[in-house]
Order: structure tokens, then C-alpha cells, then sequence
């Protein structure tokens, strides 16, 4: 399999297991949550996961809320309740992952699938932009029919994003990033490059209708969702539509 057709499994894979669903389980305290989770690495030879991955620092964005996997990929971090939280996803020699969450009051999954730099690196050669970013940060979106867990990705929608300027790419239908494509194809990925660090809005449009996401912040408009942008950090999204 060419290495952008895996690398646009892995994105597929990697927004199913970090968007899990919330456990039913309470968090511990009054005011806060938990979130646990495992992370694993990609594995080029596959579509599915690799070895897990230890020492792996997971973070409230620039905060010294930490937790790092053990040697079985595991992790948990405790959350105040009911907050827009950004989770950072963090390893040398890996590209740094970011997750936008809505903390509310049951404790939540949050497995992650992390990419070695090279795989990106070769990634980044097919859109024509530099890895590691130069100042800027980048987003990758896969949309569903149905349920995220489902796995079935929706081609015919188009991202829009306000809030700061980018290159967009979409993957085509033999796995390769595009930057001349305007829509979802097969793998319902896109996404934007070269994007600076603020708050963006995504709105989706054409074949999405009633969109929601898990990880992301909540948006005025339908079909819209804010998300976090950081030097360095691919931030990843996982959106459902009927």
C-alpha cells in the first residue's frame, strides 16, 4: 500500500479510537473527570493498530496537568467538569497530536493512534508543505454517515474554515492528499495546512447534513464546529452527519 494511502487509513483510525464515546461511569469528585485511554503506534504494514507506545506525554494544553503511558500504552488524566479542554499528545521522534474535548460530567475514553515522523514527513511531501511546520499547525477532518464508530466515511462534503488562512487538501480515492480536490472523496478526509495558532471555526457543507462531533468545541451555526490550532500540532476531528 503506497504511504499516503496508509497514512490516510491511519487518520481514519485514529479519529475513530479518540473520539470514543463517554463512559457511563461518574468522575471521581464532585467537580472533575476522568479520561483514560491507550496509545498505540501506527503501523504501516497494517490498518490497525501497533505496539502500544509508553512514555508518552498526555497534557491539558500548557498546563502541568500531565499523565504519561506505562508500558502497556495506558493512561488517565483527571478533568474539571464541564470545560473546553485541549488534550496535547506528545513523543519525540512522533508527530504531536491535539484533541478538543468538552470535559461535561461523566468520565470519557480517549484512545489515540500516533504516526513516527517519517510517515508524516513523506505525508507533508505530498501536499508541498514543510514537517516539521514551520510556526504553524494543520487539521485533519474525516467525516461519517452515521455513527463515527460505524466507519462509514461520507465523500461530498466540503470544509470551509474561518478564523485563519491555509492551503485545504483532500485525500482521492487512491489515498493521496490533494490540494486542487474541493470535496470529500471516498475516505471522507481532508483537512488544512499552514494554518496559525488560534481558535478556528470549521463549517462543513455539501453531502453533510446535521453534523455533530465529540471532539470539538460548540459553534453558533449548524454544521459547525471550533477548534484549537498550535504551533507544531496536527489537531484531528471526527464528524458524524445523517
Amino acid at each position: 500500500m503506497p504511504i499516503a494511502a496508509r497514512v490516510s487509513a491511519l487518520l481514519i483510525i485514529a479519529l475513530l479510537s479518540v473520539t470514543a464515546a463517554s463512559a457511563c461511569s461518574e468522575g471521581t469528585g464532585s467537580s472533575s473527570v476522568r479520561i483514560t485511554g491507550q496509545i498505540t503506534e501506527f503501523d504501516p504494514d497494517s490498518q490497525g493498530a501497533g505496539v502500544p507506545i509508553a512514555d508518552v506525554e498526555i497534557c491539558q494544553f500548557a498546563s502541568f496537568n500531565c499523565a504519561f503511558t506505562d508500558e502497556n500504552g495506558e493512561y488517565g488524566l483527571w478533568l474539571l467538569q464541564n470545560r473546553n479542554v485541549e488534550l496535547s499528545i506528545v513523543k519525540e521522534g512522533f508527530g504531536s497530536v491535539l484533541i478538543a474535548r468538552f470535559s461535561g460530567t461523566k468520565d470519557l475514553v480517549g484512545d489515540a493512534i500516533m504516526a513516527s515522523d517519517a510517515v508524516l514527513s513523506e505525508l507533508a511531501g505530498e501536499i508541498g508543505t514543510a514537517y516539521p511546520p514551520d510556526g504553524t499547525g494543520s487539521l485533519t477532518v474525516t467525516t461519517f454517515q452515521g455513527s463515527v464508530s460505524d466507519g462509514n466515511s461520507l465523500a461530498g462534503v466540503s470544509y470551509a474554515l474561518f478564523g485563519s488562512n491555509g492551503r485545504s487538501f483532500y485525500v482521492n480515492d487512491s489515498g493521496v492528499p490533494e490540494t486542487s480536490l474541493t470535496e470529500t472523496q471516498t475516505s471522507g478526509t481532508g483537512g488544512f495546512v499552514e494554518l496559525a495558532p488560534v481558535v478556528v471555526t470549521l463549517q462543513l457543507s455539501g453531502a453533510g447534513v446535521n453534523c455533530t462531533s465529540d471532539n470539538s468545541w460548540s459553534a453558533a451555526a449548524s454544521n459547525a464546529f471550533r477548534l484549537p490550532i498550535r504551533v507544531g500540532f496536527t489537531t484531528q476531528c471526527a464528524v458524524s452527519c445523517e
